[in-house]
């Protein structure tokens, strides 16, 4: 969910985390969540960031919110405490520092009087190439030579040969033309680390997929390797290994009904990751399973997946995401725009097709 300003209110941690739920929920969060919570979520983040007449009133209304949030959203907060800490790896804190510094220059010039030559000299520095995070700068011929290395040719002579091989039809011609377009993003984006721009793009592109539409309104990431790796990050860097209990396949209406009960008869307290093929449907609709939620974690362990050594990671809870997320980038680093590119192919062009584009090539 999109929010633009900063609050207005003093936030502590606990009412942070919630302003982020609800930013970080996908457009069909609904499917999970119960209507009347999602309204008090959304009440909630106005009253954070709208202007107060009376600071101490809405200093009240915003801890009244937070004792409702404790009872309506079940073990959202005990999952919270269960967490390891950790904070963002050295290099994104410098990248931020840098940045914060960056819009204080950007500031300073637009709001003081500078001489042109103090001027062009600030610019200068706003704009020069960050060195030190290992991004080294780059020109067309080094693009081009990256193209001929991984593809053995330019990504704009291959779309040349559509017409070469017959590609006719209106379907073919549409995965050809998509399969170009992702080899053309996958060059570019290899002179460099994936941005966070980057990520939430792939992620955004991944609720097209069929195989896990289901799971569309959860909150998702990625992670760099296969359903295995995301499991051994789970253990030990997110939570203590004892926390959690692990699920292999859930493919199933009675397979889900036997999860419930476990959790709901045998085991209140662990944090269940379930590895699954393709979740297609919602095995976690209606509102019993909304008490459950915070402590499911699904694991994507398809056939897309272990070609591409990409694995999605769904949660409800925002908490168990940007902590995976800043282990990942600590232990592993960013995702390779190759894998990730590699997978939107994988998921969004036939294996008809591609088969097909071989033979004829």
């Amino acid at each position: 969910m999109l929010i633009t300003g900063e609050p207005k209110a003093f936030i502590r941690s606990e009412a942070r985390a919630y302003i982020d739920l609800y930013a970080s929920l996908g457009e069909r969060a609904e499917i999970f969540l119960p209507k009347e919570i999602f309204d008090n979520l959304k009440s909630f983040v106005r009253l954070c960031y709208e202007e107060p007449d009376d600071p101490a009133k809405q200093q009240a209304e915003i801890d009244a919110y937070l004792l409702k949030f404790r009872e309506d959203i079940p073990g959202y907060i005990d999952v919270v405490l269960m967490l390891m800490p950790h904070d963002e790896s050295k290099a994104f804190q410098y990248s931020t520092e840098r940045n914060k510094f960056r819009k204080r220059l950007s500031t300073f010039i637009d709001t003081e009087i500078v001489g042109v030559k103090e001027k062009l000299e600030t610019q200068n520095i706003i704009d020069g190439h960050d060195l030190s995070v290992g991004t080294p700068p780059v020109t067309a011929s080094h693009i081009d030579f990256m193209s001929q290395i991984q593809l053995g040719d330019y990504v704009s002579d291959l779309r040349k040969y559509r017409d070469i091989i017959g590609v006719t039809s209106n379907v073919d011609e549409a995965h050809w033309n998509y399969l170009m377009d992702t080899l053309h993003q996958m060059i570019s984006q290899s002179s460099h680390y994936t941005t966070a721009a980057e990520k939430a793009d792939f992620l955004h592109r991944s609720e097209w997929a069929v195989n896990f539409k289901g799971l569309n309104g959860m909150i998702r990431t990625v992670v760099s390797g296969n359903a295995d790796t995301a499991i051994g990050l789970f253990e030990g860097d997110v939570f203590a290994k004892a926390s959690i209990e692990v699920i292999d396949g859930l493919d199933s209406l009675e397979e889900a009904e036997k999860l419930y009960i476990k959790m709901r008869d045998e085991d209140a307290t662990s944090v269940f990751v379930v590895k699954v093929k393709h979740a297609r449907r919602n095995l976690f609709a209606g509102h019993k399973w909304f008490a459950m939620l915070s402590r499911i974690v699904v694991v994507d362990d398809s056939e897309e997946s272990r070609s591409s050594n990409t694995s999605l990671v769904f949660s409800f809870h925002n908490g168990i995401i940007n902590t995976l997320n800043k282990v990942h980038s600590k232990k592993l680093g960013a995702p390779a725009s190759s894998q990730l590119n590699i997978r939107l192919i994988l998921e969004n062009v036939g294996q008809k097709q591609i088969i097909d584009f071989c033979e004829r090539i």
